[in-house]
């Protein structure tokens, strides 16, 4: 199996997986949904009922595309996203934070957090479904 078709199989598993347990005790968020990441990266998120999948890269391919998946929190305007499975072993059991800093029609720009709430990136994606 090539390295994309493994790629697609685990997104494909883990995407069924997270779908299948979701519950949902609140309204949803402006920022769940189905995004697709534009400028330095490319890739698509997933965000329902608590749980994600991340798929990125940069849009350059000078490194493969990574596959993130797991629960996420929201607290005010605050995301904290704690990875379960990865591409990346070494990515199992970290979180990442982010927040959304605007909205011009569907598409977000955020800003990733480190654990202390500061700055240490920004991004933007497109909210497609």
């Amino acid at each position: 199996m090539t390295s994309s078709l493994r790629l697609a199989a685990i997104l494909f598993a883990v995407t069924f997986t997270v779908a299948a347990g979701a519950t949902r005790d609140t309204a949803p968020s402006r920022a769940e949904g189905v995004f697709e990441y534009v400028g330095t990266d490319k890739g698509q998120s997933i965000l329902e009922n608590g749980r994600f999948v991340f798929l990125y890269g940069p849009v350059d391919n000078s490194t493969p595309m990574v596959s993130d998946a797991g629960t996420y929190t929201i607290a005010r305007d605050t995301f904290t996203a704690t990875i379960t499975y990865s591409t990346v072993a070494g990515n199992v059991g970290n979180s990442v934070g982010w927040t959304a800093v605007s909205w011009s029609g569907d598409t977000l720009t955020y800003v990733l957090l480190d654990k202390a709430r500061h700055e240490v990136g920004r991004g933007r994606a497109v909210k497609r479904h």
